[in-house]
């Protein structure tokens, strides 16, 4: 019988790009949480779901322990995630993509395993999780056949917000029960206060 790995036809994608102004231009990917990178929590998960892992990042010497895995720049630049997952979206070998922001370091592979589930039982462009009115685009799957309005959407929007973008696609939203546990799972580390308060609580993997 096959695993749920080997079943799963979609593609993980890390978005390790961003200018990080608040972390002195540092790639917060490779931000330390007790001793840990923030990459590697991701991938550890990651690694039990997915047979593709693609992580999209223009400076792919920061991620030389990660060779196993397809490292893709932007070929859009300056467009913000959107760049990310066109560019995910070129070389992905599935027919989607599950993207994550790379400053996520508490993502859960139970909500990982039942959005795919959610997304596996419909007929969608894109599949997001949403906790009463928060909605996480960053954490969410997109079918290939959005590559095509994206093309078109980055060659002549004047904002690149992936808000925007989602607004002309069949959109499916996974409704989460709000919970500590799950709210958990969406928490960004934006500046160096929440990785302050991050360290207080997060226990480190190893």
């Amino acid at each position: 019988m096959e695993t749920f790995k080997e079943q799963n036809k979609i593609s993980a994608v890390i978005l390790a790009g961003g200018a990080n102004k608040r972390f002195n231009g540092k790639t917060k990917a490779n931000i330390q949480i007790s001793g840990v990178r923030i990459i590697t929590r991701i991938v550890k998960v990651l690694h039990e779901h997915f047979d593709d892992i693609i992580i999209v990042t223009n400076t792919p010497d920061e991620f030389k322990g990660f060779q196993q895995f397809t490292l893709v720049p932007d070929e859009i630049k300056n467009v913000g995630p959107l760049g990310g997952l066109h560019a995910a979206l070129k070389v992905a070998k599935n027919d989607a993509v599950f993207i994550f922001a790379s400053d996520m370091p508490c993502i859960s592979g139970n909500i990982i395993k039942k959005h795919i589930e959610f997304y596996n039982r419909r007929k969608c462009d894109a599949a997001i999780p949403r906790i009463k009115d928060f909605k996480e685009p960053l954490h969410a799957i997109y079918h290939k056949n959005v590559y095509d309005k994206l093309n078109q959407f980055l060659s002549s929007a004047n904002k690149y917000s992936i808000e925007n973008f989602i607004a002309d696609l069949n959109v499916r939203y996974h409704n989460l029960d709000d919970t500590e546990e799950n709210r958990k799972a969406f928490i960004n580390i934006n500046t160096p206060q929440d990785l302050a308060c991050m360290e207080l609580y997060t226990e480190a993997v190893y």
